[in-house]
């Protein structure tokens, strides 16, 4: 090699240069290809490594930015401040014209039918009606579906989806990301013997250890401008996401303290600024060879650096790097979420894209320029009806009769030349009229031009009229539903994206949490009554058992007193009153699992997968007639399905389980069940009670408990005249007695009586 020139091997030289075979492995790190080759390159070949990626990716972005910030002023319309003026000057500056009008409009009807409601999560076993019975899957769906729940309650989510949507239907690409938040503090460390705070022996000192005091996890949408991607085919094979941060001085010497006197905060906050920015400021153009940041203006009353945070995918790793610092790396921190993809945001929203490119083109653009037609047939209407009046020329020796004639009065005005004037044909004759009937067929022409600018506008966007409520009253009902119809078969694909991307959010959510909580944390945000730990369960299980081991022992004591007293009556022995028995203990039922099993069993991204699906209900705000009506046909048809399969039940032919299966095939297909499907999965697999019979059954049942209500009164009877006459008996045993004077106190114990005898001296 010599200098920079590679020269073929075996090449012959002068002296003072260095002949060398090319080695390829040593060419490759001559320009860096990963963040690692530029590592090992040093500290400044990694920060220039970082800044011509940044570069990169905003040069290949650079259109659809243009026509971002393009579609964004045709829907806000113009911006700039008007600085210090009268109040009716300033809309002059700012005017909203009709183009900004109908695209403004047009976005308008589209949002709410894209995105419009809190979406309702639905975390389900994966499979179900297998026959199975596990207890940790089951708590593990029933914890994350109110994790999810928690999740849209407590956060912004919503207000997340709706900006990631309008940056999307505006801009052309929504994007958001969930953030980690956690924050920590000092506890006393507790000695696990004797409970007391723990005492360094060396200091005196209570020792302490730092543990999480709170933490959440928040959805935040991102602004279009500030996300960057790099160069790909398509979000899966992307090898990083940037996000763009400004931040003020006292920012960074929190968040990177050792660099912050190496930072140049070269964008100004407004702090002492005359006017507010406007288009000029957003204008990507003016940047000129500012390529790596974005160039949006920082709403900050201070001077503000930018900081991109860099997520490498395939290193798993967060790079911190500024252009207004340059020559270093911020930071770099490994895997901080533990996300199965990474990433901690879903794919983008995109609009119009080529293939699965991440850079999109806005669907404003397809429909701006007939905006513009509507504007300028708008303002040249305008300017006719400024022009529009009653005028015309007349002969100037007239004048002063022509202001009579016109002056608007009751009056005659007499004319000296009076044949004269009718030989020129009167007033008709010498008034040269206005051309009026041009200027309204132009009018005509220009509303009709106008009109088809709008529909036209209106098909490009895929916003007919039936969604703005703007049907035509002599079409049919049947010509109506046609059309919507349609337009909701084209509408449902945006609904479909935007439906997945709000799945997708919660996903990472929840799985940030899962990650990221502790397990007593998530216990208590979820409230199910489980043990914590496994040692914790056993413990439990433990002492029931020692419960029972002692309630056996203290009923077998009681069955031997119980054994001894019985003795002693048959003795003759007088016995005391015995204690009452030993009740029973009473418990709760232990659960077959425990919040450390579950989990560890979400926490595992595979073991998740396999025994949770998350997803999530309609994210649109339905037809109420529609829902109505699904309503009352799913009520109908499961009320059919009991009718039928409850008598099947009762009389044997099916089981519980095979009825339960059965309804839930019915169900299932029916979005609005999946309450009701919850609750029957819930029904034991025995039934509750007797099974209904047929009615033959139950009359030769009625029949036979009469017959033995009969027999019964007959033996009842017999018993009556039997006891008749033991009792006549038992007197005649007594009045005996008497006369022999028979004493048992005296003469000893006297011969028991046989048993019949002593029931009739008792009943004597």
């Amino acid at each position: 090699m010599i200098g920079n020139n590679i020269v073929p091997a075996g090449s012959v030289g002068t002296a003072d240069q260095d002949i060398s075979s090319y080695d390829p492995s040593n060419a490759l790190f001559e320009v860096p290809e990963s963040d690692p080759e530029a590592e090992a390159q040093g500290a400044l070949e990694n920060a220039g490594f970082w800044k011509a990626q940044i570069e990169a990716a905003l040069t290949s972005e650079r259109r659809w930015r243009q026509e971002a910030l393009n579609a964004e002023n045709l829907y806000f319309g113009p911006d700039q401040d008007p600085g210090v003026t009268s109040s009716d000057e300033a809309p002059k500056m700012n005017l909203i014209t009709d183009d900004v009008s109908f695209i403004h409009a047009n976005i308008d009807v589209l949002k709410p039918l894209v995105f419009s409601e809190t979406p309702t999560p639905i975390v389900t076993r994966r499979w179900r009606g297998d026959g199975r019975s596990d207890e940790t899957d089951l708590m593990a769906a029933e914890a994350g579906q109110r994790i999810a729940q928690w999740i849209l309650s407590t956060t912004c989510f919503d207000q997340t989806m709706e900006r990631a949507r309008d940056d999307w239907l505006i801009a052309g690409r929504g994007v958001a990301r969930a953030l980690y938040k956690a924050e920590f503090g000092e506890q006393p460390v507790v000695d696990p013997t004797t409970g007391a705070p723990m005492i360094d022996p060396a200091t005196g000192i209570p020792v302490s250890e730092t543990v999480k005091t709170s933490e959440e996890v928040i959805p935040k949408a991102w602004e279009w401008r500030r996300a960057l991607f790099c160069p790909g085919h398509s979000f899966e094979s992307t090898p990083w996401i940037a996000f763009e941060t400004p931040m003020t001085r006292s920012r960074i010497a929190k968040r990177f303290p050792d660099h912050v006197n190496d930072f140049a905060f070269t964008t100004p906050g407004l702090a002492g600024q005359g006017r507010a920015p406007g288009d000029d400021e957003r204008d990507t153009g003016r940047m000129g060879s500012t390529l790596d940041r974005t160039g949006e203006i920082s709403l900050n009353p201070f001077a503000v650096a930018t900081v991109w945070e860099i997520w490498v995918k395939e290193e798993r790793r967060i790079v911190f790097w500024s252009p207004d610092c340059p020559g270093v790396i911020l930071e770099k921190q490994d895997d901080p979420l533990e996300l199965e993809h990474f990433w901690p945001m879903p794919k983008p929203l995109l609009s119009t894209t080529r293939g699965d490119n991440l850079t999109p083109r806005p669907d404003i653009s397809y429909y701006a320029e007939r905006a513009r037609e509507i504007d300028k047939a708008t303002r040249k209407m305008k300017e006719l009806l400024e022009t529009l009046a009653v005028a015309g020329l007349f002969p100037a020796a007239e004048t002063d009769t022509f202001k009579q004639l016109f002056s608007g009065k009751n009056q005659l005005i007499p004319v000296q030349s009076w044949i004269s004037l009718m030989e020129k044909g009167g007033t008709a004759n010498m008034i040269q009229w206005l051309p009026l009937e041009q200027i309204m067929n132009c009018l005509n022409a220009l509303s009709m031009m106008r009109e088809a600018s709008k529909q036209a506008m209106f098909e490009h966007s895929g916003v007919s009229d039936i969604m703005r409520a703007q049907g035509d009253p002599k079409e049919t009902a049947t010509a109506q539903q046609l059309k919507g119809r349609y337009a909701g078969m084209r509408l449902s694909v945006r609904q479909r994206h935007m439906a997945v991307f709000a799945r997708d959010m919660l996903r990472i959510m929840v799985e940030i949490m899962l990650e990221m909580f502790d397990t007593a944390r998530l216990a208590e945000i979820c409230g199910l009554d489980l043990p914590i730990s496994e040692a914790e369960r056993h413990m439990r299980l433990m002492q029931i058992e020692q419960a029972r081991m002692v309630f056996a022992q203290e009923m077998q004591a009681y069955q031997a007193l119980q054994a001894i007293a019985q003795q002693a009556q048959q003795a003759g022995q007088q016995v005391g009153p015995l204690p009452p028995p030993p009740q029973e203990p009473k418990f709760d039922r232990v659960p077959e699992t425990s919040w450390e099993m579950v989990h560890n069993r979400l926490r595992d991204d595979f073991s998740r997968k396999i025994t949770l699906t998350i997803e999530t209900d309609s994210t649109i705000l339905a037809d109420e007639q529609a829902d109505k009506e699904a309503r009352i046909e799913f009520l109908g048809a499961f009320s059919t399905f009991v009718q039928q399969l409850m008598p099947l039940m009762g009389s044997g032919q099916f089981d519980m389980k095979t009825v339960k299966e059965l309804l839930l095939f019915g169900i299932r297909s029916f979005p609005k069940s999946r309450t009701l499907e919850g609750m029957i999965n819930q029904l034991p697999e025995e039934p509750q009670g007797p099974p209904r019979e047929e009615t033959q059954v139950t009359v030769a049942k009625i029949r036979a408990e009469t017959d033995k209500l009969l027999k019964e009164m007959e033996m009842a009877d017999a018993d009556k005249e039997r006891a008749h006459e033991v009792r006549l008996k038992g007197v005649d045993l007594i009045a005996d007695a008497a006369d022999k004077g028979t004493d048992p106190r005296r003469r000893g114990e006297r011969p028991k009586p046989p048993e019949a005898e002593r029931q009739a001296v008792a009943a004597v």
